[in-house]
């Protein structure tokens, strides 16, 4: 295989990471109440899982939201109104209470890659938290193109979102590989655009019978094997 260009994931493959949800909010209601809007909790939560079910909703189309979009029939789920800067507060508020911890390996990968391939991340998430994260890491200096799915509004795995990055990337399906720990969303995504998909390997997934490996820092040297016609 001649490969040209390797498209990645970011969550659960170039990083691990999660949302602590009990002080999240707090700090929601927090925001809201120096705004002069007293939210009991109760409804507060249950506004927010109203607004995140919406979301899925529109992701099981294949499309997407952006954070403050979603913020914002939150808002209105609770009869307040939202503007740029309130959603800014609750967007900086997710950023801080999302930890996450890159591999650590990832340099290192993200380095041989780079040097060989054109290298891109293809996101589905509704903030703009891995382009941000990547920059204060450094690690964008790797990346030909970021793209989260906030971006296009478009959800892998819709091929439009897959045409996207190799239009932009200029390289044909043959040419390229995906990097992901979701096979509905990575996997899939991949197959259904003529793209190689390799899988990292991760619990509570649907069965995959194509290439997969254990860790992202396995994937320098899986690809020098694939390229060799010699994987498994």
């Amino acid at each position: 295989m001649n490969i040209k260009a390797v498209i990645l994931d970011f969550g659960g493959t170039l990083a691990d990471g999660g949302l602590d949800w009990d002080p999240y909010h707090e700090r929601i209601r927090s925001i809201l109440a120096s705004r002069g809007n007293l939210v009991e909790m109760s409804k507060l939560k249950r506004a927010l899982r109203e607004a995140l079910a919406d979301l899925n909703k529109v992701r099981a189309r294949g499309k997407d939201m952006t954070f403050e979009d979603v913020y914002d029939m939150f808002l209105a789920k609770l009869d307040l109104p939202g503007d740029r800067e309130v959603l800014k507060e609750l967007h900086d508020n997710f950023k801080a209470h999302y930890k996450t911890e890159y591999f650590h390996c990832i340099e290192d990968v993200l380095k041989s890659l780079s040097a060989k391939y054109k290298v891109a991340l293809l996101s589905n998430t509704m903030s703009d938290q891995p382009r941000e994260l990547l920059e204060e890491a450094g690690y964008d200096k790797y990346f030909e193109l970021i793209i989260c799915s906030r971006d296009l509004e478009i959800r892998k795995p819709n091929p439009k979102i897959f045409k996207y990055m190799l239009d932009n990337l200029g390289v044909n399906p043959e040419e390229t590989v995906h990097v992901g720990d979701s096979v509905e969303a990575d996997m899939y995504g991949a197959r259904d655009s003529g793209i190689t998909g390799v899988w990292i390997k991760s619990p509570n997934q649907p069965l995959w019978s194509g290439h997969a490996i254990s860790s992202i820092c396995e994937l320098p040297r899986f690809l020098e094997v694939l390229e060799d016609g010699e994987s498994s």
